[in-house]
C-alpha cells in the first residue's frame, strides 16, 4: 500500500517517507536517497519508496516533493544529522539513529558512494549506476568498506557497464552482491525500473537484512535461486558470510 510522503521544516528541500502506522515496539532504521539526475524531485520514484516504508523503513529523499534542484553529496550529510537530531523524539520516538543505510539512483548513486566515508551510514546501495569514468571506478570502489549491493537494470541501462566494473574494483575483502534485472528495465525510473516487481523485492529483502537484521531475508542474496526466482541475473557475491547485524529492538 502506498504511503504518504512528508517534509519537515528541520530538514528542507527534502523528502520524507515512513510507514502509515509505527507500532510503539518498533523500530524504524533509516535508507538515506540520492535522486536521479542529481536533481529528480523528491517525489519522482514515490511507488519504488512508498513500498520500502510499507516494510517499516524510513527513507530521505535529497529533493523536496516537487522540487528540482541539483542536489549534492552534503544533503545526504545533513539526512543523516537530522536523523541524529530527532530520533527518538515527537513522531519519530521510534526511529533507530544507528542503522541508516545511504543509496541511490544513476547520479545519485554517485552521491552516495562520495557520502558512505560517513561512519554513520552502514550500508551502501547503489541503484543502476557506477563511475562512468573508467578511470574513476578503482579510486572510488577500490576503497569501499562496507557492505556493498549493486541493482543494474540491464542492457537498456547506461550504468549497467560501469556498476559492473565498480564490482569488480572493490576491495575482495568488502562484502558485496550485484544483480541485473532480466526483465530489462533499463534506467527509467517511474516508466520502468523503480516500477518493476524485481526491483522491489530486491530493495525491500536489502534494507530488511542490512538495516533490520531479518536473517530470513538474507537468504535472498545469499541463495541465488531466490532472486533468479525474483528475476535477477548476472548475480554474483563476496564475502556476504561477514554481514553480521543482529535484529533491530
Amino acid at each position: 500500500m502506498w504511503q504518504t510522503y512528508s517534509t519537515d521544516s528541520g530538514l528542507p528541500g527534502q523528502t520524507i517517507f515512513l510507514p502509515t502506522t509505527i507500532a510503539a515496539s518498533v523500530k524504524i532504521p533509516v535508507v538515506v536517497w540520492g535522486v536521479g539526475g542529481c536533481s529528480d524531485s523528491g517525489s519522482s520514484i514515490a511507488e519504488f519508496h512508498n513500498e520500502l516504508a510499507s516494510h517499516g523503513i524510513m527513507i530521505i529523499v535529497n529533493n523536496g516533493p516537487t522540487t528540482r534542484a541539483q542536489t549534492t553529496a552534503t544533503s545526504l550529510i545533513a539526512a543523516a544529522d537530522w536523523v541524529h537530531k530527532v530520533a527518538g523524539t515527537g513522531k519519530y520516538t521510534s526511529i533507530d539513529k544507528t542503522r541508516i543505510a545511504v543509496s541511490g539512483w544513476s547520479c545519485g548513486g554517485l552521491l552516495a558512494y562520495t557520502a558512505s566515508t560517513d561512519p554513520r551510514f552502514t550500508a551502501i546501495g547503489i541503484f543502476s549506476s557506477g563511475q562512468l569514468d573508467a578511470s574513476q571506478s578503482v579510486p572510488v570502489a577500490g576503497k569501499i568498506t562496507k557492505p556493498i549491493f549493486y541493482f543494474l537494470g540491464g542492457t537498456g541501462d547506461p550504468a549497467q557497464a560501469p556498476g559492473t566494473r565498480d564490482y569488480a574494483n572493490l576491495p575482495k575483502t568488502v562484502p558485496a552482491w550485484i544483480g541485473t534485472d532480466n526483465k530489462g528495465h533499463g534506467h527509467a525510473g517511474t516508466t520502468g525500473m523503480f516500477t518493476a516487481p524485481a526491483i522491489k523485492i530486491a530493495a525491500v529483502r536489502w534494507a530488511d537484512w542490512l538495516l533490520r537484521g531479518n536473517t530470513s531475508a538474507a537468504s535472498f542474496f545469499t541463495n541465488g535461486a531466490e532472486a533468479t526466482a525474483a528475476g535477477w541475473t548476472g548475480i554474483s557475491s563476496q564475502n556476504l558470510d561477514k554481514i553480521s547485524v543482529s535484529p533491530i529492538s
